[in-house]
């Protein structure tokens, strides 16, 4: 009974570092996700001339926080309101920088002509590279520590009770 008690200790730890190291891997997919959607947007407003609500409708996505994201932009873009914090009100994994960033890119969209959206989109994906980069670093500095740690953690309380 003891042995099971101790093992339970280690796997909340370990799962515990687990959801740490799950925000790097989140904000990882969510770039990613941003960068594939401006890629789709660039070539859909290029070639296939299509509407906004469409590309974003077609869109399909692997990030979560992407589609919370794209939801609430498409409920400001039917309701008519400016896109302010409506958009982040469910995502928690962005910093303050990030959400201006990504806000100022989904409030130019549609207000331009098409030569100059597209500039406006390659730009925006410059930012959004940038940042995978960032994260790309910071995922490998911590995403694998934290789950390391947990379980490290985990062991040496189980430890000390053994």
């Amino acid at each position: 009974m003891k042995y099971l008690l101790l093992g339970v200790i280690v796997f909340i730890c370990g799962y515990i570092g687990y959801g740490l190291s799950k925000f790097y891997i989140s904000r990882l997919k969510l770039f990613t996700s941003l960068i594939n959607f401006t890629e789709k947007l660039d070539t859909d407003i290029n070639f296939g001339k299509s509407k906004l609500l469409k590309i974003i409708e077609d869109f399909k996505c692997n990030s979560k926080d992407l589609k919370k994201i794209l939801e609430g932009y498409t409920v400001c873009l039917n309701e008519g309101r400016p896109c302010t914090e409506t958009v982040f009100k469910e995502v928690k994994i962005l910093k303050d920088d990030e959400k201006h960033i990504i806000l100022n890119f989904f409030s130019e969209l549609g207000k331009l002509d098409v030569y100059n959206q597209t500039k406006q989109i390659e730009n925006s994906k410059m930012k959004f590279k940038e940042i995978l980069n960032l994260c790309t670093e910071e995922k490998k500095k911590y995403g694998n520590l934290y789950l390391k740690l947990g379980i490290i953690l985990g062991l040496l309380i189980a430890l000390i009770l053994f």
